[in-house]
């Protein structure tokens, strides 16, 4: 147990590791995931050997064994999903993280020694501090890393990640209880800076409802310290409150050394209701709920919510046709509901859900039967507020369970609930309370999982793979190389999706448009299907001279964007290319209709291309000239289409000036 208590919190900083190869597109994690995987083998492995013929088996109470045979429920609804989900390895994929966290929160509530456990608060010390100083370097210091002058990506490293701020703002909580716990003044100072560093990396990871789950975690275990006050629990209190406020005001200040860069506090300031941000959550929200109306008792499969995400966003459209949120987020990926349980309907069905709130429940009564243990009243209430916590970013987070590292933390403070229940319920209730596990069945239990462990490393392993794979033929030097390292992405993850994309838009680029089309189709079906990734499809499907695909394919697109001027444009030209010009002219019109400008910019520039658009808008003002259509990605994809249907262009006007510029 040692193996796993002491190592398990550097899991958090995996995802973090330098120098191993990122592709540029990669929906599923699997660092920390893989991570952990090896950590729990050894960890059963050892348990199996060390064990044998030394106990005669286990003991633990009803009132803890009930949240694990539910959360075990719950894994198993997961994987049952697996049968009717499209995209199978994102449904095993959660399922695996489902299972990790299930064995961990065994191992945790029923395994570990005090010492164990002390062991993990030593090593998460640590991570909180690696985690809280890099932040504040890199939002007090690494303006240049972030905003896109010396990185590829323009997100930042850290500051922006929901991930981040569901780990330290728990962190925080659970370190600023055993602050007030503690007897030994050096162990208790340590556990306040520490709680205090946390509390500073919540604060700056621009992430407003992890900041919000904290504040009331907070407030929890702070509310709960007066039920045995003391003059030294009020001056640890007072303290603890002082730097959390201090600290509170240094990040709301604006500061040269921030570049007087949003902060989370002035986020928390703005008006919901005209926060963009806010807006684009409720459509997937909606989005959501037209899943669960779709397929209300099972949902979608583990995991698919970004696959039916357009028939989801197609259904929402039809019932909402005024709502301005149809017009949002259009050109941007989907990747999840920004609320964990809103997800967990339309991918699990209210059963799955019901399975989940029952788990929950479970947690919060325990939680309620270890506050009687008076001598850890205040390390409970800080469990609880931790879990608090999580569950409120939850309910506006993309990370949430989803990323391994807040999950872990939320199960570590589930164990330290379960443990201080168990503890008061074997001296409450008598002895038939009691469950026990005989030796033979716990060996059973623990080879099935190891098995099932050294499977799902495999699993990730072929992952890791895959994307490593994936990243080096982004970065071919030639197209042998690239094609070759594509390829063999998809050999050993055949699951990857962002290869098949990259692979399909490389194969488009170099003039492959049929060989291109496989590949872009299957990534549109399994959820890359953004306006700017119907339209390359239906590029390529054009090129490759299958012009009806073509129509086919936008017409789909119009039906999850119908407020997208862009495709509806895009649908016009390609309706008046198959001859079909009474619905070419009708689909114009709705362009029109929507900003009429905008709509004859995109016409010129997709019939005649840049060239001719921009002596066409300097005329005519009532025509946008092609710098200022939006989507701005929209506008190279046509431009490369364009180059395809107009060899003659490649080398003329615009583009022999721009390319007279990249070689000076």
């Amino acid at each position: 147990m040692w193996m796993i208590g002491a190592t398990w919190p550097l899991v958090l900083l995996t995802v973090h590791l330098p120098g191993i190869p990122r592709a540029s597109v990669n929906l599923l994690p699997w660092r920390q995931e893989l991570a952990l995987n090896f950590l729990l083998i050894l960890t059963l492995g050892f348990i199996l050997v060390k064990e044998r013929g030394t106990v005669r088996g286990v003991s633990t109470t009803r009132n803890t064994f009930i949240p694990l045979t539910l959360a075990a429920l719950f894994v198993s609804w997961v994987f049952v999903s697996i049968t009717w989900a499209t995209d199978r390895y994102q449904a095993l994929h959660l399922g695996l993280q489902w299972l990790s966290y299930l064995i961990f929160f065994g191992l945790m509530t029923f395994g570990a020694g005090a010492k164990v456990i002390r062991a993990s608060f030593i090593t998460l010390i640590l991570v909180v501090w690696v985690l809280a100083i890099a932040c504040a370097i890199e939002s007090w210091f690494g303006a240049p890393l972030t905003d896109g002058s010396l990185r590829m990506d323009v997100k930042p490293l850290l500051r922006g990640s929901s991930a981040l701020g569901e780990i330290t703002g728990a962190a925080c909580i659970l370190f600023a209880a055993f602050t007030l716990h503690l007897h030994r003044g050096r162990a208790a100072l340590m556990c306040g800076a520490t709680a205090v560093a946390g509390w500073l990396a919540t604060l700056q990871s621009l992430e407003r409802a992890p900041l919000i789950g904290a504040c009331v975690g907070l407030l929890l275990l702070f509310t709960g310290a007066f039920i045995r006050p003391s003059k030294r629990l009020f001056w640890r209190l007072g303290s603890l409150t002082a730097a959390f406020v201090l600290v509170l005001l240094i990040q709301a200040m604006p500061s040269r050394l921030t570049n007087h860069d949003v902060s989370t506090f002035t986020r928390l300031q703005q008006d919901l209701s005209t926060d963009a941000n806010t807006s684009v959550r409720i459509l997937f929200w909606g989005v959501g709920l037209e899943m669960v109306r779709s397929h209300p008792l099972l949902g979608v499969g583990a995991n698919n919510y970004q696959i039916k995400y357009g028939e989801g966003r197609a259904q929402f459209s039809a019932r909402y046709p005024n709502s301005p949120l149809v017009a949002m987020n259009d050109h941007l990926l989907t990747l999840y509901a920004h609320n964990e349980y809103v997800q967990m309907a339309a991918e699990l069905g209210i059963i799955g859900l019901l399975l989940f709130a029952l788990f929950s429940l479970a947690l919060v009564t325990n939680f309620a039967r270890a506050l009687r243990d008076r001598g850890q009243t205040l390390p409970v209430l800080g469990a609880g507020g931790a879990m608090l916590a999580f569950g409120i970013s939850s309910g506006a987070s993309a990370s949430s369970f989803r990323s391994l590292g807040g999950g872990l933390i939320f199960f570590f403070a589930a164990a330290l609930v379960c443990r201080s229940a168990n503890k008061v319920n074997r001296s409450v209730y008598e002895s038939r309370k009691v469950v026990f596990f005989p030796i033979n069945t716990l060996r059973l239990i623990g080879l099935s999982f190891c098995a099932l462990m050294a499977l799902s490393a495999g699993v990730f392993a072929a992952q890791a793979a895959g994307s490593m794979l994936q990243s080096v033929a982004e970065g071919g030097a030639d197209a042998a190389t690239t094609e070759h390292y594509y390829r063999a992405s998809l050999h050993v993850y055949p699951a990857n999706t962002g290869a098949e994309l990259g692979y399909g838009l490389w194969l488009y680029s170099e003039g492959r448009s049929t060989e291109s089309v496989p590949y872009l189709r299957h990534a549109v079906e399994r959820g890359f299907n953004s306006s700017i990734c119907y339209s390359y499809l239906a590029g390529a499907q054009g090129s490759a001279g299958d012009l009806n695909e073509a129509e086919r394919t936008l017409a789909t697109a119009v039906r999850v964007y119908p407020a997208s001027v862009f495709l509806l444009v895009r649908h016009a030209a390609a309706l008046a290319r198959n001859g079909r010009a009474t619905e070419s002219k009708e689909v114009f019109f709705r362009a029109l209709s929507l900003d009429s400008r905008a709509a004859r910019g995109w016409r010129q520039l997709i019939d005649k291309d840049i060239d001719a658009a921009y002596v066409a808008a300097k005329h005519d003002r009532n025509i946008a000239l092609p710098g200022e259509l939006a989507p701005e990605a929209a506008v190279f994809q046509v431009l490369q289409e364009n180059e395809q249907r107009f060899p003659e262009a490649a080398h003329a006007g615009w583009r022999a000036r721009m390319r007279g510029q990249q070689s000076k």
